[in-house]
């Protein structure tokens, strides 16, 4: 079964620094700063050390149970159960591994190349919107107004090394994220992401539906039950294990 990662845009935070000679930097930092006032402020942004979020996960046509816990800066340990399999993959910031057991036979391994970056993707807790001007490759653009569903929502892009990355849709009333997409070197769109079902946990908003989407076609279908927030995550708990 190929794991596929799904909560990266769960909770998005981000400062409301601009990108210096855009032409369009006004609208980017009015935007930032709403969804910055969404999040409580700069301060609680910073104060997001660790998360624990349990639910299901739908994902070729099987239901898994999930259980994902996140330290900052970039640690991150995902378990998928369905029956008497169970896969697990970490990332402690440098090594990446699976752990999968089916009835009593058990395997580990390091990941793969592609599966390293999902998964380090995934642990990253600031997105590529948050203190960008810390990243040599960011630059974010204001790139118009539309209608998503019966929603107005602003869309911004970031471009990595002067290329097109992935987009932002945020609803423009609330600054809230509600679907995002990745961009291909070649400029065609890759992974959809709409974020749904928004509730505040401990002075936090968390989407508690995630869906994936690759040229219309369902990839997975995440819906959250539980959100912990700050549980307090030991370093080794990433680690490699090994039996």
């Amino acid at each position: 079964m190929r794991l596929f990662f799904i909560l990266s845009c769960v909770f998005v935070s981000f400062s409301f620094e601009v990108v210096a000679n855009s032409s369009n930097s006004y609208n980017v930092q009015r935007i930032l700063e709403r969804y910055t006032e969404t999040l409580g402020g700069l301060r609680s942004v910073a104060a997001l050390s660790s998360l624990s979020i349990e639910g299901s996960q739908v994902q070729d046509g099987t239901s898994y149970q999930f259980l994902m816990r996140k330290k900052r800066p970039n640690s991150i340990r995902y378990r998928l159960n369905a029956g008497e399999t169970s896969i697990v993959c970490g990332f402690n910031g440098r090594q990446g591994w699976q752990r999968t057991k089916v009835g009593g036979e058990v395997t580990i391994e390091d990941l793969s190349t592609d599966q390293l970056s999902a998964l380090s993707d995934e642990a990253d807790f600031d997105s590529p919107l948050i203190r960008h001007l810390e990243k040599s490759w960011n630059q974010i653009s204001f790139m118009g107004r539309e209608k998503l569903g019966d929603t107005n929502v602003n869309v911004l892009e970031v471009s990595k090394f002067r290329k097109p990355f992935v987009r932002y849709y945020l609803d423009s009333r609330s600054g809230l994220v509600l679907k995002r997409e990745q961009i291909h070197q070649d400029g065609t769109l890759g992974l959809e992401t709409q974020y749904r079902d928004y509730r505040e946990i401990d002075g936090y908003r968390f989407a508690f539906e995630v869906e994936n989407r690759i040229g219309g076609q369902l990839l997975s279908l995440v819906k959250i039950e539980t959100i912990d927030v700050n549980p307090g995550l030991l370093s080794f708990y990433f680690q490699k294990p090994k039996n």
